[in-house]
């Protein structure tokens, strides 16, 4: 089995490639798209192939450039998959999803049928900040217009694709827009199981830890069951990090206890950030350098403590 990558981030990308090979040793061959001024850097192996960014699109660095993250994405995307360097069948990833724990590739696939796993529906995004919010927003509105599905892909793991399918989704999708500000993971997934269900198993509810990157920044629409792959914030790795004092490359004798550790602390986070407690020894969006908002949160939880008791809720941030 191949995946596909776009990195910007050599050493990023190597620890990635040594979680896939460690975890996923059925992933054999990658091909990785970057900037032309760093392809000499992502030194991999004979079965990494590795693409400069104006060779696949067609496009100098300065019109690539000027696109936002998204749109960057996507058009890079969209030019590599239908070359002969892509198989016809392979894992989109991106160079911070890495797993985890052994996954075999029947995660991916069922008898056969390949297997979508979602994190939301469309519809009720709750982002409006970001390019990615506004890419989730598009693709509901292009989805729905068109009579297809519309859950939330970009669950931020690898996923199963075939070239053929991809290209029939973005036809689709060019019937409404040539605008490359839309989640290809949406979109494919979508279109694909709708127009095909005979190659798709039922989706499955995403497995990604730090999915927001804090536990509780947005609450979940489905519940990860597990966690079998981990999105990457080196930030979180550093001093008074929430994972300070861990590894960011693997170490297979102590992959596990690692591994553990992390779910260990981004979950434990994730229940006080829901009681607002932070704790003082880690950087979160909600404290961060600020004596205030740690008053001003101490200051709310006893009225948290009030309403969870009223309304015998228990600040779980899982709708299902």
């Amino acid at each position: 089995m191949q995946i596909l990558y776009l990195s910007n981030r050599p050493q990023v990308m190597r620890e990635t490639w040594q979680h896939v090979r460690h975890f996923m040793p059925w992933i054999e061959r990658a091909v990785i798209v970057a900037p032309d001024r760093r392809v000499d850097e992502f030194d991999l192996g004979p079965e990494v192939t590795v693409l400069g960014d104006t060779e696949v699109t067609g496009l100098s660095s300065t019109e690539l450039g000027r696109l936002d993250h998204v749109r960057r994405n996507v058009t890079l995307r969209r030019a590599v998959v239908p070359t002969d360097l892509v198989e016809d069948r392979f894992l989109l990833s991106d160079d911070d999803y890495r797993p985890i724990r052994d996954i075999a590739p029947e995660f991916f696939t069922n008898g056969g049928k390949d297997i979508g796993y979602f994190s939301y529906e469309l519809a009720e995004w709750p982002g409006h900040t970001t390019d990615f919010d506004a890419a989730q927003h598009i693709t509901y509105d292009a989805l729905s217009y068109l009579g297809f599905p519309h859950l939330a892909y970009g669950a931020h793991m690898p996923q199963i694709m075939r070239k053929e399918l991809w290209t029939e989704a973005f036809e689709r999708f060019s019937t409404v827009s040539d605008d490359n500000v839309l989640c290809e993971w949406a979109l494919y997934f979508n279109i694909a199981q709708h127009l095909h269900p005979d190659q798709f198993d039922e989706p499955r509810p995403f497995e990604t830890m730090c999915w927001p990157q804090y536990g509780a920044e947005w609450k979940w629409w489905v519940s990860p069951p597990r966690f079998s792959f981990e999105n990457f914030y080196p930030d979180l790795y550093a001093p008074n990090g929430l994972f300070d004092g861990l590894p960011t490359a693997l170490d297979p004798a102590h992959a596990t206890r690692t591994t553990f550790e992390k779910i260990n602390r981004w979950t434990d986070f994730g229940r006080a950030a829901e009681r607002l407690e932070f704790p003082t020894d880690v950087d979160n969006p909600w404290t961060k350098g600020s004596k205030l908002r740690r008053a001003y949160f101490a200051a709310l939880r006893p009225a948290r403590k009030t309403f969870a008791y009223i309304t015998g809720t228990n600040g779980s941030p899982t709708r299902r």
